[in-house]
């Protein structure tokens, strides 16, 4: 995956510093997703490599937070399922929705059949700028608020806000930027996010400005013994 599309868009770094815009869609024509979609190839190296990056969170993850008084959850751009299925098999009484495009959902099934958890865990598929299924009494998301620029981002919780029960919650897995000018991993992620995709890393203030705009109030930060915390939003009455 770095030696292919996302070099070329780090080699363009340049270009998004000094036009504030993606060096993905300026060289592709197009977001990264969008390409995804349409490259299978590209699509199946870009899924592994998340299963590799993602695969040492998901432990400190389900650790670090209390996930045993939901009911259902549901993983919004959950992607393979790997996250949702690490959950699900930790709380056997809890059901689960995993919620992304028609072609990352299609070949997240099997995964989630493998692991036996087909009877537990429904599979849903849509635009999440759109809607988001109704059903669940908490919204997690790892890793997809940081793809969009502050408004996107907003439409996007608003829309989990909207189909949440009164006390609901939403989970956002991301690394929160720390204060100060000392050296970083989600300072480079920043970057990163700058170049692919055109979203940003955040920090404490700006989340919960973020969950502020789209109905609910930050509640709390949870650390965890990896890069990410859960950054946890309770729907504001």
């Amino acid at each position: 995956m770095m030696g292919e599309e996302h070099y070329r868009a780090w080699g363009n770094l340049l270009y998004s510093v000094q036009s504030g815009k993606t060096a993905f869609d300026h060289i592709y024509g197009k977001p990264i997703f969008e390409h995804l979609s349409e490259n299978p190839e590209s699509a199946a190296i870009f899924d592994q490599a998340m299963t590799s990056v993602h695969g040492r969170e998901t432990g400190p993850l389900v650790e670090a937070y209390d996930f045993s008084d939901i009911k259902t959850i549901a993983d919004i751009g959950g992607g393979n399922g790997t996250l949702i299925a690490a959950v699900l098999d930790r709380h056997p009484g809890m059901n689960g929705i995993l919620f992304d495009l028609p072609h990352v959902v299609e070949r997240a099934v099997p995964a989630l059949e493998e692991a036996g958890l087909s009877q537990r865990c429904q599979t849903a598929s849509g635009d999440f700028f759109e809607s988001v299924p109704v059903g669940a009494d908490v919204y997690l998301m790892r890793h997809i608020i940081h793809d969009w620029d502050d408004d996107k981002a907003v439409k996007i919780l608003t829309n989990c806000c909207n189909a949440l029960p009164a006390g609901g919650k939403v989970l956002i897995a991301e690394s929160v930027v720390e204060p100060g000018n000392n050296p970083s991993f989600a300072k480079l992620l920043d970057l990163t996010m700058m170049v692919l995709p055109g979203g940003k890393e955040r920090t404490a203030d700006e989340y919960r400005e973020l969950l502020e705009s789209a109905g609910f109030q930050l509640s709390r930060i949870v650390p965890t013994d990896s890069d990410l915390s859960i950054v946890e939003g309770i729907k504001a009455s």
